[in-house]
């Protein structure tokens, strides 16, 4: 149990570098994807913000303009699908767009 312990210790150094792609492969990544991305842009909703579905097309990225406070603030979904934008400043919007890039680049990179 120890040895097996110790050797899980080692690897997991090892583990975290493979898991976080290097700042090349990622910058070229977005840059791919920047290119290749279709941009949707939903400005009237049927359903809460909090129900809304993506599309399911990972190549695309969907805009969607929020109008009411209740929807909550603006935000990229976690695999970087949507963009929820809720009267953003211009800097927080290009935030919003890069960060959706970078993680779409990233489980990209990671094969997902």
């Amino acid at each position: 149990m120890i040895r097996r312990t110790f050797s899980l210790l080692l690897l997991s150094p090892i583990l975290a570098i493979a898991a976080d792609p290097d700042s090349k492969a990622l910058h070229d990544m977005v840059l791919k994807l920047m290119q290749e991305t279709k941009v949707l842009a939903v400005s009237e909703l049927k359903v809460p913000a909090s129900e809304y579905k993506a599309d399911g097309d990972p190549g695309t990225l969907e805009i969607v303009t929020l109008d009411k406070k209740s929807d909550g603030p603006s935000r990229v979904t976690d695999d970087g699908e949507v963009i929820f934008l809720n009267h953003p400043s211009q800097k927080e919007q290009r935030d919003l767009i890069a960060k959706a890039f970078d993680i779409r680049a990233r489980r990209r990179l990671a094969g997902l």
